[in-house]
């Protein structure tokens, strides 16, 4: 799934969701962050954690936020434009240009499961860690994604479509033994599920839901069918019957 300038948006505002903050909390305090740290935000959107992590090592520290997006790059840079410590790239998490042990630690929220040689991306992020550095990244059990309230028959094909949008639906099950075998130690999964059952417009459900319908007409479903969708999706919300439900999934491991 691409963030143009429309859903880049959508990502920004959804980022700072109270779903948003406490992954980015969780993610944060996982990294055990000191003054003087190098830090890599793998995948920084528009900076929210970037900024954090910029704060917290300092002036001596150095922070780099990496997005392939152009238009999510100028927003981070607008949100730590006061900050001295701030660095960012558009490297592919393939193929990152930073010397071998680079950084102390490198968080990566919801970012691996969008790339297809995700054994590739960990192969990059092990080289340039320091040994012992840590590694923190957020990754969703997409099968447990879900919305509840339309027709059932109508809402699978909604869901199914959506499984294209990212190359790992449920990546947090083979972590542990792929970054084993990229010579990470003490891999550990936690989960963040979380459920919504409103759709009020600072939920993270009722931005999710502009999300999956952009993508649903994208992958061939009618626009009659995802506006029959959306219409039953807001009917269940007034009946009091919505549900939302996602399972994101921290996984902490540190680079021998």
């Amino acid at each position: 799934m691409g963030f143009d300038s429309g859903m880049g948006t959508v990502q920004r505002r959804m980022a700072q969701t109270q779903e948003g903050v406490g992954r980015r909390k969780a993610t944060f305090e996982a990294l055990c962050i000191t003054a003087g740290q190098h830090i890599l935000d793998l995948g920084c959107g528009g900076g929210h954690l970037l900024r954090d992590l910029a704060l917290s090592v300092g002036p001596k520290g150095r922070a780099v936020g990496l997005d392939p997006s152009e238009h999510q790059i100028n927003a981070a840079k607008e949100l730590c434009k006061e900050l001295d410590n701030v660095e960012f790239s558009q490297d592919s998490a393939t193929e990152l240009s930073f010397a071998d042990g680079t950084f102390h630690c490198i968080a990566s929220i919801q970012v691996l499961e969008y790339i297809p040689d995700v054994d590739a991306a960990l192969a990059e992020v092990q080289r340039v860690l320091k040994a012992g550095g840590r590694l923190a990244t957020v990754s969703v059990l997409w099968d447990h994604w879900r919305f509840h309230g339309p027709e059932p028959k109508l809402n699978d094909q909604m869901h199914e479509a959506f499984k294209a949008h990212c190359s790992h639906q449920m990546l947090p099950l083979e972590m542990p033994t792929k970054l084993a075998q990229h010579g990470f130690v003490g891999a550990q999964c936690i989960p963040m599920g979380f459920m919504n059952n409103s759709l009020h417009h600072n939920s993270f459900a009722w931005l999710a839901s502009g999300l999956f319908t952009h993508f649903a007409e994208k992958q061939g479903i009618a626009k009659e069918d995802v506006q029959r969708w959306r219409e039953q999706l807001d009917q269940s919300a007034k009946e009091g019957r919505f549900g939302f439900v996602s399972v994101p999934v921290l996984t902490t491991a540190i680079a021998s």
